[in-house]
């Protein structure tokens, strides 16, 4: 019997990987499969993937200075327009010199991936190698530190390992991938470009998948109308509305995402029904301690976890997500996935931004997001509405709630783009580029 470790150590990894059919491809084929994530979520984990020949493993959530400098050196050895805006914000400056003088350069990658060799802690996981003996290492996050560890053992052990680029972000705005790996895996052709420009990774090992969970929303049951109306408190007979909130972790001293629905409220049209989907890892200042209250309705994902940024989406809050979005007529997000979500099903997405009633510097405005790389595919596409001050929001939201079907062409290049294909076969693909990797 072969042995497959499978690292879980963000939030969305449990949604995004664990909780497709993956698992099961794996076990149906011999193999027995070990999470990795941290101690404090490991009954979480158990209860929602243990069975035969699923295990599950924890890790203290603990890192070493030689992980914060990898991680200053990697961010440093990326040179891209999302870390340029990154390093005079939330960065505050940090690295700024270094990554024009080494930025998106050879030697640098090389450098530091010599680096990483020598630096990173060893042995942090070498108990749990030499117990279940793995014959193949699959990172889900492979620019996280605690996945460097472990592709680190695996490499001093000669053990396979396969790494995955976590989000539509990451390459252009985590850092240097640390680690040439035996299999790179993306889902779709901007991120195997962004892999093979910008990091160097040998274009013949990186494999294309697609988003794995989306396979779900397109086999997976719907909730009826009626039902789902009922559970979420609103009316079936009237539109629904989504607002989606930037959060606190993004916007400085937020007002902006109160402002938002505000305007949402007073103009419109009496037939909607507004529901504010919160983001599951974060905050949203001024509106966290509101009840429902008129025809707005607010959603928490998940309240299971203290800590919000600890937060994990079960099946059943992911089946929720996909229900919240196929029975709505509009959605309005900050800079979030969501926008991705929504042209999956098909909806009407309006991006915000602006700042609500305020006039804030770039530097301070919710816009800079949507000059990140990652966004100009989406804000190219011709499926999304770009609304820089409240009167194109109310006309686009009217305009779109007028004729749904407008942008459905841009929509569907959205999803071929970012989904890679359409969608509906990725875990297959993943899956089997595992397996047949484990099985060599």
């Amino acid at each position: 019997m072969k042995t497959i470790f499978i690292t879980s150590f963000h939030p969305i990894i449990s949604r995004n990987i664990l909780a497709t059919s993956l698992i099961d491809r794996l076990l149906e084929k011999g193999a027995r499969v070990v999470i990795l994530t941290f101690n404090k979520k490991k009954e979480f984990f158990e209860e929602e993937f243990s069975r035969e020949r699923v295990i599950v493993e924890g890790a203290e959530k603990k890192l070493a200075w030689r992980d914060a400098f990898l991680r200053y050196l990697s961010l440093a050895a990326l040179n891209t327009n999302s870390l340029a805006i990154k390093r005079k914000t939330e960065m505050r400056g940090s690295g700024s010199w270094l990554a024009l003088l080494i930025g998106n350069q050879k030697w640098p990658r090389k450098l530091v991936r010599k680096l990483n060799l020598l630096l990173t802690p060893k042995n942090a996981f070498a108990d749990l190698f030499n117990r279940y003996q793995p014959d193949l290492v699959f990172s889900t996050d492979v620019q996280n530190e605690f996945d460097a560890r472990i592709i680190r053992e695996s490499k001093s052990r000669n053990v396979l390992a396969v790494g995955m680029v976590r989000s539509w972000d990451n390459l252009a705005a985590k850092g240097l991938i640390r680690i040439v790996l035996d299999k790179l895996i993306v889902q779709n052709e901007f991120a195997k470009k962004s892999a093979v420009d910008l990091h160097g990774i040998p274009e013949e090992i990186i494999e294309i998948v697609g988003i794995p969970h989306y396979d779900l929303y397109l086999t997976g049951q719907r909730m009826e109308r009626k039902e789902f109306f009922a559970k979420i408190g609103a009316d079936p007979k009237k539109k629904l509305v989504i607002f989606a909130p930037t959060g606190d972790r993004y916007i400085k001293n937020n007002s902006v995402d109160r402002d938002i629905l505000e305007i949402l409220d007073k103009n419109l049209p009496p037939d909607c029904q507004i529901l504010v989907r919160f983001p599951p890892t974060d905050t949203v200042s001024g509106l966290d301690v509101r009840k429902n209250e008129g025809r707005i309705i607010f959603d928490r994902p998940s309240t299971r976890f203290k800590t919000l940024k600890n937060t994990e989406l079960s099946k059943v809050d992911d089946a929720h997500l996909a229900d919240t979005l196929y029975w709505s007529d509009l959605v309005v997000s900050g800079p979030s996935t969501i926008c991705v979500d929504a042209a999956f099903f098909d909806k009407p997405v309006i991006l915000a931004g602006f700042d609500g009633y305020e006039s804030r510097s770039y530097l301070q405005s919710v816009r800079r997001y949507f000059d990140y790389d990652h966004f100009q595919p989406i804000l190219k596409s011709g499926g999304v509405k770009f609304a820089e001050n409240p009167e194109e929001l109310l006309k686009f939201a009217n305009d779109y709630l007028d004729n749904p079907e407008l942008d459905s062409a841009g929509r569907l290049r959205i999803v071929n783009e970012q989904c890679w294909r359409g969608g509906g076969q990725a875990t297959e693909r993943l899956a089997n580029v595992l397996l047949s990797i484990l099985n060599g």
